[in-house]
């Protein structure tokens, strides 16, 4: 059963990104299904933006899965941690619910259960507070009570909060909306971005991949992680919950994983070494970012 669902994963996750000839019939049966979806988010789509009365920069983007937001939210909390940066972010995974402070500039106040796996990689990484909350309001007003100079908003594009609306811009094979494709908003959808980066353009990602016996890893398409690493390798779904049972014959091995799945793995007296991956910002970009914080500043 469970290599059953790890199947019907990798060809969900094929389909929604890169399909091949055999997705195309499925894409088109599903397409009056993406049609509703795209009329229902045309309207709840917000059109009037609350000041939370604190700077907001939002990171997001309009596929589903990853694009690189938790790293470039952890090279912003780091370039600008004088401002003294909150991250608020929804806590995927996590085995808790409501708002969770998870670090106070730099010293953890929870688990990875609690706080989930990439709210925890960038407590690891930062010396921000890190809030996570399903009720992304909450979680903002939390930040500012608790003396945070500017709010990094994981996953914010379609909120409805005055900020500066920053998108990852990702191309994907798919052209189509869920369920049919992999995009959550039409690409018409990035004319309601303030800024929309390009990886390769805007920033980068440096990655180091250590020597090791095994890949392994949970994240949103994880055969990008083989551009960097070649050896044998183990995919699980995104937000994977590990077991003992899953890694009990990696027990001899030495393991190759991503910060994000590092701190669910490393209960498990594992082997362990992490690939090494930062983002660099353009200056450019940097620039624009700090002109938004400063204005806000001066004007409260």
């Amino acid at each position: 059963m469970k290599n059953l669902k790890l199947k019907f994963h990798t060809f969900a996750e094929e389909m929604l990104f890169y399909p091949k000839w055999y997705h195309w019939p499925l894409i088109i049966l599903l397409l009056p299904f993406s049609l509703i979806y795209m009329t229902v988010i045309h309207f709840k789509f917000p059109r009037k933006f609350e000041d939370l009365g604190i700077p907001v920069v939002s990171i997001g983007n309009i596929i589903i899965g990853g694009s690189g937001k938790t790293p470039f939210s952890i090279a912003l909390a780091n370039e600008f941690e004088s401002y003294k940066p909150a991250v608020v972010l929804r806590g995927y995974g996590r085995n808790s619910k409501g708002l969770e402070v998870v670090s106070e500039w730099g010293d953890i106040v929870t688990d990875v259960k609690t706080s989930g796996d990439e709210a925890m990689e960038i407590a690891l990484k930062t010396k921000a507070l890190v809030i996570v909350s399903e009720d992304r309001k909450k979680g903002i007003l939390k930040a500012k009570e608790l003396g945070a100079g500017f709010v990094i908003l994981d996953d914010g594009f379609d909120k409805p909060f005055k900020k500066l609306n920053i998108v990852l811009d990702q191309k994907i094979k798919n052209p189509f909306c869920i369920p049919a494709g992999g995009y959550r908003y039409p690409r018409l959808a990035l004319r309601f971005a303030d800024l929309v980066l390009e990886e390769g353009r805007d920033f980068k990602r440096n990655v180091r991949c250590p020597e090791g016996d095994m890949l392994i890893s949970a994240i949103s398409k994880p055969e990008r992680l083989l551009k960097y690493c070649k050896m044998p390798y183990k995919f699980f779904p995104d937000h994977y919950e590990f077991k003992p049972e899953d890694i009990e014959k990696f027990k001899d091995k030495t393991i190759v994983t991503t910060m994000k799945d590092y701190v669910k793995l490393k209960e498990f007296n594992l082997n362990l070494k992490v690939i090494e991956l930062n983002v660099e910002i353009n200056k450019g970009i940097l620039n624009q970012i700090e002109q938004y914080l400063v204005k806000l500043h001066k004007k409260g």
